[in-house]
């Protein structure tokens, strides 16, 4: 345990490993936290690393070859964030090597630990780079990297952050994620969870204590989307009205039933989906035989106020399965901040904490109705709540929890 002041802990740097890069294709929880936290200090991100063989099939690609000295040669490795002020830092690891598909035993742990070391001095350069040597270190999770920190990789505080159940997601992750992910709630000094169902899971599993840390908005940003007049982003010119909208990730998390009964049961509405495309191979429906539905592809998190300014009603159509009952999505309280009603299926503790904020609706039928009745019933007193709602979950008020747990935790 360090004997750091609290104060001192809030001078130090923070350096946040996560499973995305700061320049991915949609906003994260890490990259939103690291956002917030830059704004009183020092904070180093760390993009989610490449392999060997992540540089050879993705060498093409834009984003691999703006980081391609970095990677071959480690020139450049620490990137000024200006854009998003004078504290933020993004690092690109060395490229690693590939090691997943071992199985789990003595071979990945010792290749794991080559890899954790080549990250960690990776790190320690940029700390040094910029005149640190103490530092905190927040590894919000990404168990594959610095589950277990390597002799001489020593921080003020080592904090692991889980926000999913890494046991239900695809087997690449469940692989080795499951239980490396427990080995950094075992050695870390705080752990902290997103969901409630998680928190309790990790505590049996780890024998630890877990704190709940919640998902929360950047309510500066989305609130524009209830107080400005924000101008319409060109896929929606023309589209027919009401406009439905979801944000996000396209992925294994919806159920794609509903999706097509919003379509075929409302042929005058409109449908619209922002974000990424990742759902082949997890619904046999034809998405794009349904002619009232829209993708724009994926959007940086500035320009998502826009869209949710100009839908009528947004939706959270997920499963209710092992891999949703722990989730506390990070859009709802995007949604919320626009002041649109939302309808979303039940599939959490944590979102059937926001009703009657937000309709729930587990079956095709009845989500289809509810988007009718939300829309007819929709009145100024309800925004208004909405965004009352979103304004007391803010990153801000999340960063304020974490100090208050580090003082908790380290007794100061």
């Amino acid at each position: 345990m360090s004997n750091f002041s609290l104060s001192k802990f809030k001078q130090l740097p923070l350096v946040m490993t996560s499973m995305s890069r700061w320049d991915g294709d949609f906003s994260s929880a890490s990259w939103s936290l690291a956002k917030t936290f830059a704004k009183d200090q020092v904070v180093i991100y760390v993009d989610y690393p490449f392999t060997l063989l992540d540089f050879f099939r993705e060498r093409k690609k834009p984003s691999v070859k703006a980081r391609k000295r970095a990677l071959l040669f480690g020139e450049n490795c620490l990137k000024p964030l200006t854009d998003y002020g004078p504290n933020l830092y993004a690092l690109t690891p060395p490229l690693m090597l590939p090691i997943n598909w071992l199985p789990p035993g003595w071979l990945y742990r010792k290749l794991a630990g080559w890899n954790d070391r080549r990250l960690s001095r990776q790190i320690t350069k940029g700390l040094r780079h910029l005149g640190w040597s103490d530092f905190i270190f927040f590894n919000s999770f990404n168990p594959l990297y610095l589950s277990s920190l390597p002799t001489g990789f020593s921080p003020k505080a080592f904090i692991y952050q889980s926000r999913d159940n890494i046991r239900a997601l695809e087997p690449y992750l469940r692989k080795h994620g499951s239980y490396l992910e427990i080995d950094a709630i075992q050695e870390a000094d705080l752990s902290l969870a997103t969901s409630r169902l998680l928190k309790k899971e990790l505590e049996e599993l780890s024998g630890n204590k877990v704190a709940y840390f919640p998902n929360a908005a950047d309510f500066n940003l989305f609130k524009a989307a209830y107080e400005a007049d924000l101008p319409l982003p060109r896929e929606l010119d023309g589209l027919p009205r009401p406009i439905i909208g979801y944000t996000g990730n396209i992925c294994h998390r919806i159920d794609y039933e509903i999706i097509q009964e919003i379509c075929e049961k409302n042929p005058e509405k409109t449908l619209v989906m922002v974000g990424p495309r990742n759902h082949w191979g997890h619904t046999d429906i034809d998405l794009d035989a349904l002619p009232n539905l829209h993708f724009t592809g994926p959007k940086k998190i500035e320009q998502l106020p826009a869209y949710l300014a100009h839908f009528d009603l947004l939706v959270l159509p997920f499963l209710c399965n092992k891999v949703t009952k722990s989730i506390y999505p990070l859009k709802i309280n995007e949604y919320l901040a626009s002041g649109k009603p939302v309808v979303a299926t039940p599939f959490s503790e944590d979102i059937r904490s926001f009703h009657p904020h937000i309709r729930l609706e587990a079956d095709k039928q009845s989500f289809v109705q509810a988007i009718d009745e939300e829309l007819a019933q929709d009145l100024p007193e309800k925004a208004a709540k909405r965004y009352q709602e979103a304004a007391a979950n803010t990153w801000e008020g999340r960063v304020s929890l974490f100090w208050k747990l580090i003082n908790q935790t380290f007794s100061l």
